[in-house]
């Protein structure tokens, strides 16, 4: 579905139903920075003058790991004082000027008017610190030879980081691993995320995470899901909680219907729109199905 509205029209009262911010197959970039070349030397200067800190380091490993970012996000991480918001997109202008991270501009042809945050990736300079400083092996994630990948994927990882922020806050989050090998007899399956929490008596408590975009296929995808997570809960991880992330209560509710189908058991379900309430901690923001009324956990 993705860029198959023709570009030549500018209506600026579109025609298509505005989709949710993160669930959006019309999505589309409107810039994507040019990746700055500084060679490696002209880094680890910039690092032994202080120009460079040990902070900034610490954001290139974090989206190394985590990929897609918004600008909201690495402020609630990595800057906590009360009054950031100039300092981060200062500091941020600067990584990207040094080449650590690259800026990614994009609108949507459902709705063209609104603004949405931009995502920020690795950069040149910043997979250089990771493999020359750390010998990480970069792959299709070294920026100068990325896998092709579209708007709807770069959208898991960003929702999927926003879920992360908030289980930090909310919980004691012990593991967080992104696409997690699960085996089971000949089959396998990789879900978005796997992740530990840690209740007050010292139980760790582990979830695995399918996070779903609006593409095309993915009602069929969550019917193979519930198949194989159905054994694998049963029978080879017995204590984990299956959770779904997808954006509406209208698409959880399609999502829980093919979980019933199938027979699945032990899921937890969150969506974009809770985890965006301001008036909702996630604490109170997973939640089931119950004859299907939705019931929130309370998990305080």
């Amino acid at each position: 579905m993705e860029y198959h509205v023709s570009p030549l029209i500018k209506d600026q009262d579109p025609a298509l139903i505005s989709k949710p911010l993160l669930d959006d197959p019309y999505a589309y970039i409107t810039k994507l920075d040019p990746l700055t070349r500084h060679e490696y030397y002209y880094i680890t200067g910039k690092i032994e003058q202080g120009w460079i800190t040990e902070r900034d380091i610490e954001i290139v490993r974090f989206i190394f790991v985590h990929r897609w970012v918004t600008l909201s996000q690495i402020a609630r991480i990595f800057f906590p004082e009360s009054d950031r918001e100039g300092t981060v997109r200062a500091r941020t202008r600067k990584l990207i000027k040094h080449g650590l991270l690259r800026k990614i501009t994009w609108s949507s042809y459902s709705n063209p008017k609104e603004n949405r945050p931009s995502y920020y990736e690795l950069g040149a300079s910043g997979a250089d610190i990771l493999k020359f400083r750390f010998g990480a092996f970069l792959g299709h994630r070294d920026p100068r030879m990325p896998k092709e990948t579209t708007m709807l994927f770069r959208m898991k990882y960003v929702i999927t980081n926003e879920l992360y922020i908030q289980l930090r806050e909310s919980f004691n989050l012990v593991y967080f691993e992104f696409h997690p090998i699960l085996t089971m007899k000949e089959e396998q399956q990789i879900p978005t995320a796997k992740f530990i929490l840690r209740n007050p008596k010292g139980k760790d408590l582990s979830f695995f995470l399918i996070c779903h975009r609006d593409e095309e296929k993915w009602l069929k995808t969550i019917r193979y899901h519930a198949r194989f997570y159905k054994q694998y809960l049963e029978n080879i991880e017995k204590d984990s909680i299956l959770v779904v992330l997808v954006s509406t209560d209208e698409k959880a509710k399609l999502a829980n219907m093919i979980l019933e189908q199938e027979g699945a058991i032990n899921t937890w379900f969150v969506t974009d729109e809770d985890l965006y309430n301001d008036n909702i901690n996630l604490s109170q923001g997973f939640f089931f199905y119950d004859n299907d009324k939705k019931v929130y956990y309370d998990l305080q």
